[in-house]
């Protein structure tokens, strides 16, 4: 094909080949052991604080956008990722930072239900402690082969993260730490002020 010149640019994406198998994948077998669990959640602990410090909040960390490589844990698809904070950029991404509309509509749930943060159930906004509800929600999955928060409909799993807690990790996985137990909790506490700030 003949070479891109300045009047017939060429668009392409670039992306980074993972070998491995999703978290979501893995988790069909049921839970983790718990040194592998606990190695994982390290790794997609340090990508959050990684976005969050840029701003980024993800607001779709689930199992399924968690690929396990040989690496390490990588967390994917960024896709509904919003922008917290103008950053400083240059070239034609500095135009997609400082832009005033957004994709998505105030009050539009966006995410994947089983893992969203009770105020993004209610359609307020996300913030990096939304990021942690979901993260808690993926760690209590990965600890005991079981959703934190199931229901047989929609409506059913959205009372369940609105109105119930979680079975405690130690009556599913006897031998887990009460504090491990204690960080999860707080990591799926309702209101954002409760989990870690």
């Amino acid at each position: 094909q003949p070479a891109a010149d300045a009047a017939h640019p060429v668009d392409y994406l670039v992306m980074e080949y993972l070998e491995g198998q999703s978290l979501a994948d893995r988790l069909r077998k049921g839970a983790l052991p718990r040194q592998q669990a606990l190695a994982v959640a390290t790794d997609i602990a340090d990508a959050l604080t990684a976005a969050h410090r840029q701003g980024v909040i993800h607001r779709d960390l689930k199992p399924g956008n968690v690929m396990l490589t040989k690496a390490g844990a990588k967390l994917l698809d960024f896709g509904l990722a919003k922008l917290k904070a103008p950053m400083a950029m240059s070239g034609a991404l500095s135009s997609l930072a400082t832009r005033e509309s957004s994709i998505t509509a105030d009050g539009t749930l966006v995410g994947t239900l089983a893992y969203m943060a009770p105020e993004q159930l209610e359609g307020r906004e996300a913030d990096a402690r939304s990021d942690l509800f979901s993260f808690g929600a993926v760690l209590y999955e990965m600890l005991s082969g079981k959703r934190a928060f199931e229901g047989e409909t929609p409506a059913s799993v959205i009372a369940a993260i609105l109105e119930h807690e979680p079975a405690p990790l130690s009556t599913l996985q006897p031998l887990t730490p009460p504090a491990l137990d204690h960080v999860v909790r707080r990591c799926l506490a309702k209101d954002p002020d409760n989990r870690w700030q």
